[in-house]
């Protein structure tokens, strides 16, 4: 049977021969091609909104999804193959199948527009958006070592998570006579934080929200998590429960302390600790290193390498230099980790 079409060659689909067949194919273009980009983060929009990771990827693949072609053919690739000078058209190859083997290709130019417009997401850091803050505080109502190496755990989980969720970012940290405020864009973020710390430190967490405004018709609440880290230097004398002692020291158990009233060494779970009974008094004991001289049942012999006394404590001496508190005429051990 002869083309319906041309009567020149054999029929075969639908009464047209393969070069009509082509012929009949009708492809649909877009109407013209928006390139849409943040010019802080690099994000695109894409389809009905922006795109961050992968996103030019992501917007080229929109590009040949928005081509269409009539039946029996289908769209089974594109490619963008470039700009003209002006930079006002895109030429993009399309590719179109009829059946397995039988495939053609076709080269468009689209009318092209690039716009650069800031995404949703860098107008909420520009604009100091957030919706929790963390407060790192300690006890001494100064910044100190510890309190700054917490801040770094928090600074660097949302820098991670950033990379995955663009809505995770800190807005503003303000550095405070005794710590640290740091806003986040994303609540998540501070509950996260906050139950890590819980798990991994030993600090005392609270969390409390205030009324922020309305979105969406309902109440938009702002979490703070203050955090309040138990940050002494070994050595430092406090009070707890209204009694002094001599804080040794800390583990992931809990902490070390020694009573001065009667000497006794004291350990508590970090879970019994409450925050509200302890106070910093400033006192410091001084820390002096001794030579292990010998070693006998329980006890070990040591000479002070300042003014080279020979003493005698209790317990076990693995190294042969050791270091021990020193309060007046008492010898306290350093503990924990």
């Amino acid at each position: 049977m002869k083309c319906i079409k041309c009567g020149k060659h054999e029929a075969v689909e639908k009464g047209l021969c393969e070069t009509c067949l082509w012929d009949s194919m009708n492809i649909e273009l877009p109407g013209s091609i928006i390139e849409k980009t943040c010019p802080k983060c690099g994000a695109y929009f894409v389809g009905k909104g922006w795109v961050h990771k992968d996103g030019q990827q992501r917007w080229e693949h929109k590009i040949i999804e928005d081509f269409a072609v009539n039946e029996p053919f289908k769209i089974i690739g594109g490619e963008i193959l470039g700009k003209n000078k002006q930079g006002n058209y895109i030429t993009i190859k399309i590719t179109v199948q009829r059946e397995e083997n039988d495939i053609k290709e076709e080269n468009f130019d689209i009318p092209f527009v690039k716009e650069s417009i800031s995404c949703p997401t860098c107008n909420k850091v520009t604009g100091s958006y957030y919706e929790a803050k963390s407060q790192i505080r300690g006890m001494t109502g100064e910044i100190t070592n510890e309190m700054e190496r917490i801040a770094k755990i928090l600074i660097n989980m949302v820098d991670n998570n950033h990379k995955n969720d663009p809505e995770s970012f800190i807005s503003k940290i303000e550095y405070v006579k005794d710590g640290f405020d740091i806003y986040l864009g994303k609540r998540k973020d501070g509950d996260t934080f906050a139950k890590d710390m819980k798990t991994r430190e030993i600090c005392d967490i609270i969390v409390s929200k205030t009324l922020a405004g309305i979105r969406d018709g309902k109440q938009f609440f702002r979490f703070t998590y203050l955090v309040r880290v138990l940050d002494f230097q070994p050595g430092a004398i406090i009070f707890l429960n209204n009694k002094k002692y001599l804080y040794q020291g800390k583990s992931s158990y809990g902490i070390y302390l020694n009573d001065l009233d009667n000497g006794r060494e004291v350990q508590i779970n970090k879970k019994a600790i409450n925050f509200e009974k302890i106070l910093a008094t400033g006192e410091f004991a001084s820390k002096r290193t001794f030579i292990v001289i010998s070693r006998e049942n329980d006890e070990c012999n040591l000479m002070d390498k300042e003014n080279f006394n020979q003493i005698t404590i209790k317990g076990d001496c693995k190294d042969n230099e050791i270091s021990l508190f020193v309060l007046g005429d008492e010898l306290f051990r350093i503990r924990g980790e």
